[in-house]
């Protein structure tokens, strides 16, 4: 009898492992909601080919460029060319990227991207900015490219792989981190943090949360450092031929891992504790208003000035949701919860990445937007009611940072569709809306003047804001890496540029009586600190030096306040900075960062163009900590490339491009790639020959899953099998299985008994939204019992059953 439960055995393993998560009637979770029909194309380039929705062409046309100057970057820091073509998986948006099936896990707003290493897809939204999309994607490519030069290609080498070799998360994140951005400002600061706060451990393997990002880019640009760029590849090299990560580094560098955190720690405390001496800590030029520490949280983030200056409202993951709060400007009491986020479909996501509170003229609302279902809402609520009162949708891909006219008549917010990122204003008289500006360039943060008549913004449009562009203008041929703050009137008028420095620029806020100064944030000096720009005579100037950095500023009330975000001891606060114009020009003079210095003093090294360092001629990047990649599943599914005919890797150009250059773009059709194929067999006195086969396939979306299981012993009366189908891109996922069980049993007389279960089974599941949704299955089953040895008083007899189940889940948590 050993045999037969270990048949069974067998069976439900193999029926658990080949259902999606979706389905199953009897399991608690949210849920990944199919709210668009995708229409689905795709294009190739010399190595990738890249799928997009309707309205994406010219995101595929990018990440295409991108992708394949990331595979130059990558192959001549790794010594590595690929042996198998990539697929990128190209979404319009942020909200679109959630509803992927190639990960059947629902995807939270944390979550830039992934690698899906088994089938070899990358996928990836695009969020409104050409420089996160063109770091998210080298950084992707980096895990693909990394973990097929170490595993290989198919799914024996992979698993025989993973047994034999688990990297750390500090060496794959932090080796992606690093080869995306090379160094960076904002790396800097968390490092900075870390060392002067001393919550760095002393061993590389306790790196989590950021740390596995920004500590492992820590390593390995310390690596570059003392090694040169090309000891990536080396390594690499070394770990895969010893297959142990120490034994692999202590080839090429003469160290395992240990040792390796002993020199860099080393290195990390004589960088950064002298930047102690001259800094101040934020808490040392304005009053803490929140405090992480105390709350056991770790974002406090996007204060909002009441226009009297007296209330501040601001985002908080304080209960463990984020939620709108809003406190006493003073000394941060009467604190109250205004919007409790992140259990409704009409606040799913209150964009805690990019945030944006802000006060209606009279004091009586707040404006902000959140995921609402399928698209992004604005939404009106009223602060003493505690109750939203308006909401607007604008069918737009992605909706951010909102700012309340001083008419109280217009909201201007951050709207982008179809790759194409603009500053739009919503008349809430009339209810119209209409663009301020209308290109391909990423236009941010919008904020207005206090005569109402002019906004400023952030903006990668460089040396372009005052030149006409050519009819084949592509924007990554242009300098969108970098950000500078401009002005233009309401009406998209008279657009001129405020800042024009190498260094990224955030957050521009008017002076609120007279709008005469300019207040923003500038990395210049290697530190985000506030500075102020007059107007009138263009002078310009820091107001703080502080040890790590300030961002989203809040300037309100008679100018005698200002509010700030400020990281610091591993988490982020809410400060208020008091009589900021008190300080004059000169008396605060950052000093740059040793990362500054040095990148100026060495003018053979070439910086990124968002302030990173790297010594390629590739591009890398820095963006905001907030939109790190979180997150690589390393068991989504599984390739078998011996299966499939031989594809050529590098295409011809003529393959791939028009005459005109551009990529050709041809229709998505439903074609099957193995994901799993076993099988074995064996041979038993009693049944005879016996085998074991499980088979699964899917589309390259993972909208489309066919599964077979068979357990084959003997004949098909003495066989289990299972065949099931999922259809998955609509709203209601169907599920289709065909299914035949056996089992055999033992009496105390001697006789062996068999009982075959065998039917269809239909499951129905519908989400109503991200945590609420119905399931229906329907099973018509029959069970049959013979004896197949010795005798029995038993006698054989056969049943059928329609058994029908219906459910409602919610689950938020």
């Amino acid at each position: 009898m050993k045999s037969v439960k270990t048949k069974t055995f067998i069976l439900v393993a193999a029926a658990l492992l080949l259902s999606p998560p979706q389905l199953p009637a009897q399991y608690f979770g949210k849920n990944k909601v199919q709210y668009t029909d995708f229409k689905w194309k795709y294009l190739q380039s010399k190595h990738f080919n890249i799928y997009f929705t309707e309205g994406g062409v010219e995101i595929a046309h990018f990440v295409a460029a991108e992708a394949e100057a990331a595979h130059r970057h990558l192959s001549a820091d790794f010594r590595y060319e690929l042996t198998d073509r990539i697929t990128i998986i190209v979404y319009n948006s942020h909200n679109d990227f959630e509803q992927t099936n190639v990960d059947l896990n629902p995807a939270e707003e944390s979550v830039g991207g992934f690698t899906e290493f088994f089938k070899n897809r990358v996928v990836i939204p695009f969020d409104g900015s050409w420089e996160r999309l063109r770091h998210v994607t080298h950084h992707e490519l980096t895990h693909a490219v990394m973990l097929q030069m170490v595993y290989g290609g198919g799914v024996m080498a992979i698993i025989t792989g993973l047994t034999k070799l688990r990297l750390p998360l500090w060496f794959v994140e932090g080796l992606a981190e690093f080869e995306s951005r090379g160094w960076d400002t904002e790396s800097d600061m968390f490092m900075r943090d870390a060392a002067i706060n001393d919550y760095l451990p002393n061993s590389l393997d306790m790196f989590g949360g950021f740390l596995a990002y920004k500590g492992g880019q820590s390593v390995w640009y310390y690596l570059a450092q003392k090694y040169g760029a090309e000891k990536a590849g080396e390594i690499l090299g070394k770990v895969k031929i010893h297959h142990n990560l120490d034994k692999g580094l202590k080839a090429a560098i003469g160290l395992e891992s240990d040792e390796l955190a002993e020199h860099w720690l080393r290195h990390i405390k004589k960088t950064y504790w002298p930047e102690m001496a001259n800094r101040k800590e934020p808490e040392e030029i304005a009053k803490t208003l929140t405090d992480h520490r105390q709350w056991h949280n770790f974002v406090n983030n996007s204060p909002a000035l009441s226009p009297r200056g007296d209330k501040i409202a601001f985002l908080s993951n304080k209960s463990d949701y984020f939620d709108i709060y809003v406190m006493n400007a003073i000394d941060g009491s009467n604190l109250t919860r205004l919007v409790s986020g992140q259990r409704s479909e009409m606040l799913e996501e209150l964009h805690w990445l990019r945030p944006g509170i802000s006060w209606s003229p009279d004091g009586r609302f707040i404006v902000f937007a959140s995921k609402s279902g399928k698209e992004d809402e604005l939404h009106i609520l009223d602060v003493k009611r505690k109750k939203i009162v308006r909401c607007k949708k604008f069918g737009l891909d992605g909706v951010f940072s909102p700012a309340w006219s001083p008419s109280g008549n217009e909201i201007a917010f951050t709207g982008f569709t179809h790759g194409q990122s603009d500053i739009y204003l919503w008349d809430m008289r009339i209810g119209e809306v209409h663009k301020v500006t209308d290109d391909v360039f990423s236009d941010l943060e919008p904020s207005w003047s206090p005569n109402g008549r002019q906004l400023a913004f952030v903006s990668d449009r460089g040396w372009a804001f005052d030149k006409p562009r050519s009819a084949n203008f592509k924007i990554e041929n242009s300098d969108y890496h970098n950000l500078d703050i401009y002005i233009i009137d309401r009406d998209g008028s008279s657009l001129y540029r405020v800042t024009a420095t190498p260094g990224l620029e955030h957050t521009p806020v008017f002076s609120p009586v007279d709008g005469a100064k300019l207040a923003f944030t500038s990395d210049r000096s290697g530190i985000f600190n506030i500075y102020i720009k007059n107007l009138r005579s263009n002078e310009e100037y820091p107001i703080t030096d502080v040890v790590t950095g300030i961002s989203q500023l809040s300037w309100a009330g008679d100018g005698r306040q200002m509010a700030f975000g400020s990281f610091y001891e591993a988490g982020y606060d809410i400060y208020l900075l008091r009589n900021p114009l008190d300080i004059k020009p000169g008396q605060v003079n950052p000093a740059k960062t040793e990362f500054i210095t040095a990148r100026e003093a060495k003018q053979e090294v070439r910086h990124t163009f968002a302030h990173g360092v790297y010594e390629k001629p590739a591009k890398t990047v820095q963006s905001r900590f907030q939109n790190f990649v979180f997150g690589e599943e390393f068991a989504s599914g599984v390739l078998d490339t011996t299966s499939r005919e031989p594809q050529p890797v590098a295409l011809d150009s003529a393959t791939y491009l028009l005459p005109s250059g551009r990529h050709k773009v041809r229709d998505y059709k439903t074609k099957f790639s193995p994901d799993i194929l076993f099988g074995n067999a064996g041979y038993s006195q009693y049944f005879g020959v016996r085998s074991l086969t499980q088979l699964s396939f899917s589309d390259v979306l993972g909208n489309q899953r066919f599964n077979v299981y068979t357990n084959l012993y003997g004949d098909l009366s003495n066989s289990s099998l299972l065949v099931n189908y999922f259809y998955l891109p609509k709203r209601t996922n169907v599920g289709l299985s065909v299914f035949q069980t056996v089992y055999f049993f033992g009496t105390s007389y001697g006789a062996v008994a068999r009982d075959r279960s065998y039917g269809i089974n239909l499951n129905l599941s519908r989400p109503f939204d991200r945590y609420r949704r119905t399931d229906f299955t329907l099973t018509l089953l029959g069970i049959d019992r013979d004896w197949v040895a010795g005798d029995s008083f038993i006698p054989s007899y056969r049943r059928n059953v329609l058994l029908g189940e219906l459910a409602y889940v919610t689950d938020t948590s």
